[in-house]
C-alpha cells in the first residue's frame, strides 16, 4: 500500500513527532510512505532514515500558490500511484480535496482545536474519513464543523516504548523537566516553572530545572530563567533550546511538567508527570486519575487553568516523597504502554487504510428500511450491516432508501435515495442486483397499515423487476387481521430469501404458510457493531455535564401518552433503586422525534440527566459504563447486551413480543407492561445489580448472536454470483 502524508511544517512539536512515528511504524509494517511538507528538523531526520520527503510551501495562504500546488500534487499522485492521502493540517487537507477522485482515499487527522468561523468551517476538508487523536477532539470536529460522527475514528497518539524506556537508575539530585514548543500557545508551563523555581530552591537546594524546546517565546523564557538564576546565585534553570536526544533528557529527569505527547514520552521513560499546559491543569498523573486526562490526549482541555500555587503544591508533594515519585513513574510508564503505544497506533491506522482503500464496485445492492428517521436503533442496524459488508464484500456498491438523503450520505458514505420518491425508488431498484428490505419490525400493522403496505410494495416491485428480493433480519408482527397475514404470506413467498431475528417471527411465518425452506434464523445486525472503548462513554458524559458517580443506572424510555403509566412506574422504581445504591440515573434519548420531550421531563423528575447520542455506538459506550439498564426500546436492550450490561426490557405494548423474545434469547430479563408494579420492577433491578456471572453469560450470548448475524449476511451475499471475493482477489 502506498501512502502520502501531508502536513504544513515538520520543525518540531507533538503533532510533528506523531507524524514521524506513524511514518516509521507504517514503513516497518511494509507500507511505502512518502511525506510532503514545508520542511524542518523532523523532516530532515526522516530523509536521513530513507523516507521520501518532498518540500513544498504547504503552509502558504496564497490561493495562486494553492492552484499550482494542486496541479503538482495531482501529477505526483497519479505518477506514484498512491492509494491513501493522509493530511495532518487544514491547508494540506484543503489542497487534496477531490484530487484524483475514485483513485485514492483522503484521510484527515485533527491534532488540536483550530480557530474557526462559518466561512472556514465550510472550506475545511475532513476527507472520506477523519481521525481524531482524542475523544474530545472527535466531539469538537463533529460540533464545530458538522462532521458526521460515524466518519470520525479516534486513534490515540503512540509512543515507541522500545525507544522511550526508563533508566536503570536515576541520580539522587532531583531534576524537573519541561519540554514543548515554546510558542505563545504552549509556553505557560515554562513560565510557571520560572515563577515557582526560587521558592522551591529554598526548600530543595539540590534541585535543578530544565526547559527544552524552541519557538517564538524561547528568548523571553530564557530571560525569565536568567533572572531567576541571578536571584538564586546559581544556574537553577537551564534553558536547553531544541534537543535532538529527548529520551536521554527524560531519563535524567525525575519529574516532568507539561502536556500532550511530551508528557507521554516522559511517562514512558518513567518520570512522574504533572500535567500543566496552556489549555488546562491536570495535576499529578496517576493510574487512578488518568481517565479524564486521556480524553484530551493528556492536553487537559476543559480542566481549570494552571496557577503557580497549584503547580508549586504538586511539585512539593513529589519532591518531599522521592519514593512516591518513583512509584508514580512506574504507574505512568505502564499507562503509556497500555493506552498510548506506537504499535497500537500503527495497527489501528493500518486497519483504517485497509477498510477504505479504493476497490472497484462491480455489484449493486439496495437496502430499504426505517433509516434516516432519527431512530438510533434503525441507524444501528444500517451501520452494523454496512461495516460488516465492507469487510466481507467490499466491491458491492450499496444504495440506501432513507428519509434523510443528504444526512445519511454524509454519515454513512454511501449513495442514498429518498424513500418516499416513487420515481427515484423505481429507478434505483431497476439498476440493482439485490434488494434487501429489513432490519427492525417493518412488517407489522400495530401502528398503521400504511407502513406494512409500503414495505410489501417495495418487495413486490423488486420481484416484478426480476431482482433478487430479500427480507433481512426482520421481526414480524404484530399482524392484526387475516388480510394482513395473507398479504405478508403472498409477498414473502415470492422472495428469494427471508431471514428472521427471533423465533416468534419464524413460527408466525410458518403458521401463515410461507415456505419453511426460505426461512432462516439470524440475529439483529446491530449486534455487528463494534463496542467502542469505555473512554467514549466517559467523554460523552463529561461533555454533556453528567455528574461524576461511581455507579450509573441507564433508563431508556418511550415517549407518547400511551406509555405514560409505564414511564411513571419505571421512574418510581428508579428513584428507589438510586437512593438505595447511591446510583445516578442517565436517560439516553434513542428517538429524538418521539422520545425527547418525555425523556427530558422524566430525567428532571428523578434528578437524572438526559444524554443525546451522535451515533449508535455512543449508546453502547454509555451503556458499558452503567451497572444496569431499564429500557422500553428493543435496540437499547440489544446494545446493552453487546456492552455486557444487565438490563430489564419492558415492551410498550403487551402484544409486542420482540423485547420479551430477545431478552429470553440473550439471558436478559423482561417484564410485561400489563400488571407491572413498582415492587416487581425493583426486584428485577436488584437481581440485575447482584454480583454474579451475568456479564459473562451476556458476553457469550452476544458472541453467538454476532456469529449468527455474520453467517446470515454471508449467505445473502452468496445469492449474488461473485458477490464475495477471496483476499487474494480483493
Amino acid at each position: 500500500m502506498k501512502i502520502l502524508m501531508l502536513t504544513d511544517r515538520m520543525d518540531g512539536g507533538g503533532a510533528e513527532t506523531h507524524i514521524a512515528q506513524l511514518i516509521r511504524s507504517l514503513q516497518q509494517s511494509g507500507c511505502e510512505v512518502s511525506l510532503i511538507s514545508s520542511g524542518g528538523k523532523v523532516a530532515d531526520d526522516l530523509t536521513r532514515d530513507g523516507i521520501p520527503c518532498y518540500r513544498a510551501p504547504m503552509n502558504s495562504h496564497n490561493p495562486f500558490v494553492w492552484i499550482r500546488l494542486r496541479h503538482w500534487l495531482r501529477r505526483l499522485i497519479l505518477n506514484e500511484g498512491f492509494d491513501i492521502l493522509h493530511a495532518h493540517a487544514r491547508i494540506p487537507a484543503l489542497l487534496i480535496r477531490g484530487l484524483c477522485k475514485g483513485h485514492v482515499r483522503e484521510i484527515v487527522t485533527v491534532h488540536a482545536h483550530f480557530h474557526t468561523d462559518p466561512i472556514l468551517a465550510r472550506l475545511c476538508n475532513w476527507g472520506t474519513h477523519t481521525v481524531a487523536v482524542s475523544e474530545d477532539l472527535r466531539a469538537y470536529v463533529c460540533d464545530a464543523y458538522g462532521v458526521a460522527a460515524e466518519r470520525v475514528r479516534v486513534i490515540s497518539n503512540g509512543v515507541d516504548c522500545q525507544h522511550f524506556t526508563p533508566p536503570k537508575k536515576r541520580d539522587d539530585a532531583p531534576v524537573i523537566l519541561f519540554a514543548s514548543r515554546l510558542d505563545a500557545d504552549c509556553a505557560r508551563g515554562a513560565e510557571l516553572l520560572c515563577e515557582v523555581a526560587q521558592s522551591l530552591f529554598q526548600s530543595f537546594p539540590s534541585l535543578r530545572i530544565r526547559i527544552a524546546g524552541g519557538g517564538s517565546e524561547l528568548e523571553r523564557i530564557r530571560a525569565l530563567a536568567d533572572s531567576v538564576n541571578r536571584s538564586a546565585g546559581t544556574e537553577l534553570i537551564e534553558v536547553c533550546g531544541w534537543v535532538s536526544d529527548m529520551p536521554s533528557l527524560f531519563r535524567e529527569s525525575h519529574i516532568f511538567v507539561g502536556v500532550s505527547r511530551a508528557a507521554m514520552e516522559a511517562a514512558a521513560c518513567g518520570c512522574a508527570v504533572i500535567l500543566c499546559g496552556n489549555e488546562g491543569y491536570g495535576g499529578i498523573l496517576s493510574s487512578t486519575h488518568a481517565d479524564r486526562a486521556m480524553l484530551s490526549n493528556l492536553c487537559c482541555r476543559g480542566f481549570s487553568m494552571p496557577t503557580a500555587q497549584d503547580l508549586e503544591a504538586d511539585l512539593r508533594t513529589l519532591l518531599n516523597d522521592p519514593q512516591k515519585c518513583v512509584l508514580l513513574g512506574t504507574e505512568c510508564h505502564d499507562l503509556i504502554e497500555t493506552h498510548f503505544n506506537a504499535d497500537t497506533m500503527c495497527r489501528e491506522t493500518l486497519a483504517l487504510y485497509n477498510e477504505i482503500r479504493p476497490v472497484k464496485k462491480t455489484l449493486r445492492l439496495t437496502v430499504g428500511g426505517y433509516f434516516g428517521c432519527g431512530n438510533t436503533g434503525d441507524d444501528a442496524i444500517l451501520l452494523g450491516f454496512l461495516s460488516t459488508l465492507q469487510k466481507i464484500a467490499p466491491h458491492i456498491e450499496v444504495t440506501a432508501l432513507t428519509a434523510s438523503v443528504r444526512q445519511c450520505r454524509r454519515r454513512f458514505g454511501i449513495r442514498c435515495v429518498n424513500r418516499k420518491n416513487p420515481i427515484a425508488v423505481r429507478l434505483t431498484l431497476a439498476r440493482t442486483h439485490l434488494f434487501l428490505c429489513g432490519g427492525g419490525s417493518l412488517l407489522q400493522n400495530l401502528t398503521s397499515n400504511r407502513s406494512l403496505s409500503y414495505y410489501l410494495a417495495l418487495l413486490r416491485l423488486a420481484v416484478r423487476l426480476r431482482k433478487i428480493a430479500v427480507l433481512y433480519a426482520a421481526g414480524i408482527g404484530p399482524l392484526i387481521g387475516k388480510t394482513a397475514r395473507r398479504r405478508v404470506a403472498r409477498t414473502l413467498s415470492a422472495c428469494r430469501y427471508v431471514s428472521l431475528r427471533d423465533s416468534e417471527s419464524l413460527r408466525l411465518l410458518t403458521a401463515i404458510g410461507v415456505d419453511a425452506a426460505k426461512l432462516h434464523a439470524t440475529a439483529d445486525p446491530a449486534l455487528l457493531l463494534p463496542c467502542p472503548p469505555r473512554s467514549r462513554g466517559t467523554a460523552i458524559l463529561w461533555e454533556q455535564r453528567v455528574p461524576d458517580s461511581d455507579r450509573y443506572l441507564c433508563v431508556v424510555l418511550r415517549g407518547g401518552a400511551s406509555c405514560a403509566l409505564t414511564r411513571d412506574l419505571i421512574l418510581a422504581a428508579v428513584r428507589m433503586i438510586c437512593q438505595r445504591h447511591g446510583m445516578f440515573p442517565i436517560f439516553p434519548v434513542f428517538d429524538r422525534k418521539h422520545d425527547e420531550k418525555d425523556t427530558l421531563a422524566a430525567a428532571d423528575k428523578v434528578g437524572g440527566k438526559a444524554v443525546f447520542l451522535r451515533e449508535p455506538t455512543d449508546a453502547t459506550a454509555v451503556l458499558s459504563l452503567c451497572d444496569a439498564a431499564v429500557t422500553m426500546r428493543l435496540h437499547a436492550l440489544i446494545l446493552a447486551t453487546t456492552a455486557g450490561t444487565p438490563a430489564i426490557g419492558i415492551p410498550a405494548e403487551n402484544r409486542d413480543s420482540k423485547i420479551t423474545v430477545f431478552a429470553k434469547s440473550a439471558g436478559q430479563d423482561s417484564l410485561s407492561p400489563n400488571g407491572l408494579t413498582v415492587a416487581a420492577l425493583v426486584e428485577a433491578m436488584e437481581s440485575a445489580l447482584a454480583p454474579d456471572l451475568g456479564r459473562r453469560i451476556l458476553a457469550d450470548a452476544a458472541s453467538q448472536m454476532r456469529d449468527d448475524a455474520l453467517q446470515d449476511l454471508l449467505r445473502i451475499t452468496d445469492l449474488i454470483p461473485s458477490a464475495r471475493q477471496t483476499p487474494e482477489t480483493q
